[in-house]
């Protein structure tokens, strides 16, 4: 009989795995900063120089980041210097376009097979759908339907919708302590045509940049997937 591999991670990753779990599970807050490497040095019996190896990791992976004086925090969507931690478009002029949204329905509905595939729940299953129209300076841009894992987001309000006006990730960690780690986004370029149209009402043959977006927690939950369909007239996509 074969006998079983067993995998055994480097200390580093074991400590990376720890100090996630310990921020999914809420017992280090993601606006307060992370206990002192001696701290986390103690907490888990390893050495100092293993913490930081291990923290050096996370902040290469985008998850932490160093604040000069003040300690090692989440990177929150505030420290990108932009509106949108993960914002893919920029104006023609080389502005990045602060995107504006109108909530037109949020509801809870069963769970498309394609949507349960990608969050590992069944088909059928309840997710919140969010249907917003996007606008950026006054002008129409398209809109951008999300579809949530109802657990996560259970408390979203579409009074909150309305309040954040555009950014779901200032919503998502400063009023539901919702911290999206990572995203994986496709990128299509299409052409309005009449099924299109229907999901967008912009004009025939406007040239659109269509993003499939899984957005994805600490622990790696897909909770978000999101379709944004914009007019590529005035945007050029940042890479």
């Amino acid at each position: 009989m074969k006998s079983s591999k067993i995998v055994r991670l480097p200390l580093y990753a074991q400590i990376k795995d720890a100090i996630l779990q310990k921020l999914s599970q809420r017992e280090w807050k993601f606006d307060q900063p992370l206990p002192s490497e001696s701290k986390m040095a103690d907490e888990f019996g390893v050495s100092v120089g293993s913490i930081r190896h291990a923290v050096a990791e996370l902040e290469d992976a985008g998850i932490l980041i160093r604040r000069q004086g003040v300690g090692t925090f989440v990177r929150s969507y505030k420290d990108t210097g932009l509106w949108n931690r993960f914002q893919k478009f920029m104006r023609k002029d080389g502005r990045l376009p602060v995107f504006e949204s109108n909530p037109l329905r949020l509801e809870i509905i069963p769970a498309p097979e394609n949507i349960a595939e990608k969050m590992k729940i069944m088909p059928g299953d309840p997710v919140i759908r969010c249907l917003r129209d996007m606008s950026d300076n006054g002008e129409r841009t398209g809109v951008d339907v999300a579809y949530l894992d109802l657990a996560t987001f259970r408390d979203l309000k579409i009074e909150d919708l309305e309040d954040v006006k555009g950014n779901l990730y200032k919503l998502y960690e400063e009023k539901l302590g919702v911290f999206i780690a990572d995203v994986t986004d496709i990128l299509e370029f299409v052409i309005v045509d009449k099924e299109i149209q229907k999901i967008c009402d912009l004009p025939l043959g406007t040239p659109l940049f269509f993003v499939t977006r899984q957005s994805r927690l600490l622990n790696k939950k897909t909770v978000e997937i999101r379709y944004e369909y914009c007019s590529a007239v005035n945007y050029r996509l940042r890479i």
